[in-house]
């Protein structure tokens, strides 16, 4: 998974709270469209794996030797899945074995129609792009709202500020291994990860990552900074 730039670091990132501002997670309502019955297999949908030299980057390297697994139908541009290049063959360039071809039928990964096909699949592997304290974004509330089973690895900062009572399996839990962690995801009982994290998702932690908030948060940071230089010239 790739690294926050300084930019988002100060953003996202940020060590002082009070100029922190969550990534956007949702727009409006969380609402749960769902099919009424789902296949039991796993999906992942991602379209960028890494660059090039994807497998020296550590983060990078275990996400997608999660969402690589044969286990996994996975979803993603194909014009940049077509440049994949295989480990340890890396002139190798074709698209991985598991990959279905497409994108997902959405246009954008926070909108209704993307969790609606999410819905379709009892295991969601909704590992982050980056592995970064606060950083959260929609992968891991996707899943909650399509009802999937999310297979998910939180940095500590995350489990702590977002993810109190919510329920997910952990591929640490299984020493990072692929078959082992999605073969016991797809054993489990989704009606029991479906009330967690529709409980979770009522909860209100999620209101500040609703897209429409983060905007008014920036111009009260922004403001608060103005005011603070202001008197301190004074």
């Amino acid at each position: 998974m790739r690294v926050l730039d300084n930019a988002e670091h100060i953003f996202y990132g940020n060590p002082d709270p009070r100029y922190r501002v969550p990534h956007p997670t949702h727009s409006g309502p969380l609402t749960l469209p769902r099919v009424m019955t789902p296949k039991p297999a796993a999906v992942a949908c991602v379209s960028n794996f890494g660059g090039r030299a994807w497998f020296l980057k550590r983060h990078i390297r275990l996400r997608n030797r999660m969402i690589l697994c044969p286990l996994v139908e996975l979803f993603g541009k194909p014009e940049s899945w077509t440049l994949f290049r295989h480990f340890p063959q890396f002139w190798v360039q074709r698209p991985p074995s598991n990959f279905q071809g497409r994108s997902s039928p959405a246009k954008h990964y926070r909108n209704e129609e993307h969790t609606r096909f999410l819905s379709s699949y009892k295991v969601h592997v909704c590992l982050e792009n980056s592995a970064e304290p606060h950083y959260f974004t929609e992968k891991f509330v996707n899943a909650a709202r399509a009802g999937c089973i999310p297979v998910y690895h939180a940095h500590p900062t995350v489990r702590d500020e977002f993810l109190c009572d919510a329920k997910w399996v952990d591929p640490a839990d299984f020493g990072f291994s692929p078959r082992r962690t999605i073969e016991y995801a797809l054993a489990q009982d989704q009606s029991e990860f479906r009330r967690a994290n529709d409980k979770w998702l009522k909860s209100g932690v999620l209101d500040e990552t609703d897209d429409r908030n983060v905007l008014p948060m920036l111009h009260r940071i922004i403001r608060s900074k103005i005011e603070n230089n202001s008197r301190a010239k004074h």
